[in-house]
């Protein structure tokens, strides 16, 4: 490469610097950011200089991933929990538990579970920690030689795996860990569900979509979850990041509101560059608690920094679809947990047969009263007829 194409790369690199802080403001300045169920959107953000030219931080190397490699299984560590669902058996199914219950809140899908999936309560026999991973679920993991529970049978429940009674269960959950592959259909089936055990006739029919990001040939990006966002739907989020060298770690967690360029951050890739990116960020319940050391990420200072809390205690992550490599330190030890979306999950539940009758027939009936009262009315008419 000559001096001068040299000079020209830089140049157009300080230009995308400055276009993409100069949009960053007309974004904020447009105000694009939600989070359901009206929880203020997160306002403040730093403001950083870009370095000369991206690099690596010092201390720490890429480790790449391959898009071809089978991903690992999703395993979240036994850590306090978040006010909302705290980790109860695996973080998928904790995540799931999260949407089944924001969709019990709705009007016309209360029958969704046989009490108020909105509180986190109760234990493996009652209330939404039953619901998330019951005894049978509890108890066949101790019995068939795991720390944590399984869907398979045991002795204690011979007939477990052809009754499924939980949403570990149903997300075929073993030891806590969960394959991303089995988290849509087995939310949609949970939600399909009925209790034999309760009188409340519980079931739903619903739509789930396993959504996969550019890297790994799909199409879900930010905009798509701004989509869902924007839609009143919360999302699964599924990411990945490098334990140790040979080692990658997954975790589930659910995605619920959205804050246009609140991140600057350094990015590795599976082909040898390092990217600064301005990044949207997501309002998270993670299962474990606020501000954990177990999600932090690069800035384009080099500093680590972990997840922010704004003023009405909502924590963001910055939103980064992986590029095929995470951060680990020279010497092979961890280094920072970056999370990066590998895939999502969506989730819409169809409202009760009876509330969706009682809408369309409100409808119907607003139609006709509106007509009538348009063609017979006192001098009223039709909209539309000037």
């Amino acid at each position: 490469m000559t001096q001068k194409t040299a000079r020209r790369l830089a140049a157009a690199a300080r230009a995308a610097v400055f276009l993409a802080a100069w949009m960053a403001a007309a974004v904020a300045a447009r105000a694009d950011s939600k989070v359901l169920e009206g929880v203020p959107a997160y306002l403040a953000a730093d403001v950083f200089s870009a370095p000369a030219a991206p690099q690596a931080p010092p201390g720490l190397a890429a480790v790449c991933f391959a898009a071809s490699d089978p991903l690992p299984a999703l395993r979240g560590p036994t850590l306090p929990a978040m006010p909302q669902y705290e980790w109860w058996y695996g973080c998928s199914p904790t995540a799931a538990g999260m949407m089944a219950g924001y969709w019990d809140g709705l009007p016309g899908r209360t029958n969704l579970f046989d009490g108020d999936a909105r509180i986190w309560f109760g234990d493996q026999d009652t209330g939404t920690r039953a619901m998330v991973a019951s005894r049978a679920h509890i108890t066949a993991g101790k019995e068939n030689g795991y720390t944590y529970g399984d869907y398979h049978n045991s002795i204690s429940y011979p007939e477990h795996q052809a009754n499924p009674d939980c949403v570990a269960d149903f997300l075929k959950t073993v030891d806590s860990g969960t394959y991303a592959s089995n988290i849509a259909a087995g939310l949609r089936n949970f939600i399909a569900w009925d209790n034999p055990r309760t009188a409340l006739p519980e079931g739903l029919p619903a739509q789930t979509a396993q959504l996969y990001v550019p890297f790994f040939g799909g199409t879900f990006e930010y905009d798509t979850f701004k989509a869902e966002i924007d839609a009143g739907r919360p999302v699964i989020l599924n990411l990945l990041t490098a334990e140790t060298e040979t080692k990658w770690v997954g975790h589930s967690v659910v995605g619920y509101g959205y804050q246009d360029a609140m991140f600057q951050v350094k990015v590795a890739t599976n082909y040898g560059a390092i990217l600064d990116l301005t990044v949207g960020g997501f309002a998270v319940r993670d299962t474990w608690m606020n501000g954990t050391a177990f999600s932090e990420w690069v800035d384009w200072k080099e500093n680590v920094f972990s997840s922010v809390i704004d003023a009405q205690g909502v924590e963001w992550w910055p939103f980064i679809d992986i590029r095929g490599a995470s951060w680990v330190y020279d010497d092979g030890t961890p280094g920072p947990y970056d999370w990066m979306v590998t895939d999502a999950v969506t989730l819409y539940v169809a409202p009760e047969p009876a509330t969706a009758l009682l809408v369309a027939a409100g409808m119907g009936w607003l139609a006709r009263r509106t007509f009538s009262r348009g063609r017979h009315g006192r001098g009223r008419r039709p909209a539309g007829d000037g």
